[in-house]
């Protein structure tokens, strides 16, 4: 008996259907989704068609990621509903716009509709609890060692606890309690060429049931992700954050959290005030994205 884990895909609609139709061949037909899947690359149409036609035609289990919360935070803002501010065509938040400005009124109540955690049930196996940060934030980081993940398995009333969002897979064993998380379809971090999703293993060992976590990587064409970014629109919506994304994309350096702090930064440094995201200006990125080593790759 297996179970699929797909999570974090960011738009990469070839490298989630490269996953898929990996799992497929490996007989899967139920699924676990852990959000995050749009912004950042070119396809959120593509992607979003193709989750509905697998939950058409699977059984899958489905939350929210902060990405998908990003936009539901965003659309109040745009329809005047809380104070805010709109998002810019630029390098903080243009990528985002450009995601935005494509969800179709499906993909909005979808959205909304969705939880940030659910626990998973099979059969007699242990419960599993799921989420794309944490169980209480899709917004919150569970890095494999960090106390807070250790604190929220001591929380939860599962042996077993699944997330994503730090693109980094792994697993952690803490006083009998399993903590896994399933990596990055679509932006996976020093992985060059791999899309990363997990297939979770119910097995029986001298009679106690217990899921045993397959960290899978599946090759697909990032070069082709890469120059759908310039095709698309989305590198003149967001320069320098793309530049970034792609350099991900290339080298498996990720540095974009970075680069936004850096640009900050320099701007407040600058201008002598404040800066407040997204209103970041696009020659900091520039001089921020030099000091990092992020090129800008339309020129290559």
């Amino acid at each position: 008996m297996k179970i699929g884990v797909l999570s974090d895909i960011h738009s990469n609609y070839y490298a989630l259907k490269a996953c898929v139709e990996y799992m497929l061949k490996e007989g899967i037909t139920e699924f676990l989704l852990l959000g995050d899947y749009v912004s950042d690359t070119s396809f959120p149409e593509k992607t979003m068609e193709f989750l509905y036609k697998l939950m058409d035609n699977y059984k899958v289990h489905i939350l929210r990621g902060n990405r998908e919360d990003y936009m539901l935070e965003q659309r109040a803002v745009q329809q005047g509903l809380v104070e805010g501010i709109k998002w810019p065509a630029n390098s903080a938040s243009g990528n985002l716009l450009f995601t935005y400005e494509r969800l179709s009124r499906r993909d909005w109540e979808f959205f909304e509709g969705l939880p940030i955690t659910f626990c998973f049930e099979y059969e007699d196996f242990p419960s599993i609890t799921c989420c794309h940060g944490s169980p209480g934030s899709s917004r919150e980081l569970l890095r494999l060692n960090g106390e807070n993940t250790k604190e929220w398995l001591a929380k939860i009333d599962t042996d077993y606890l699944i997330a994503a969002h730090t693109h980094y897979p792994g697993e952690l064993e803490l006083d009998g309690k399993h903590y896994f998380n399933t990596g990055s379809v679509g932006i996976a971090i020093a992985d060059v060429g791999n899309a990363q999703c997990l297939i979770l293993h119910g097995r029986e060992e001298a009679g106690v049931k217990k899921w045993i976590p397959q960290f899978v990587k599946v090759p697909y064409d990032k070069d082709l992700v890469v120059k759908d970014m310039f095709t698309s629109g989305l590198y003149d919506m967001a320069p320098w954050f793309i530049n970034s994304n792609i350099h991900v994309f290339l080298t498996g350096i990720d540095r974009s959290a970075e680069m936004v702090g850096m640009a900050i930064e320099l701007q407040k440094k600058a201008t002598g005030m404040d800066v407040k995201w997204p209103l970041i200006e696009e020659q900091y990125f520039e001089q921020a994205a030099g000091v990092l080593g992020i090129p800008d790759y339309k020129k290559y």
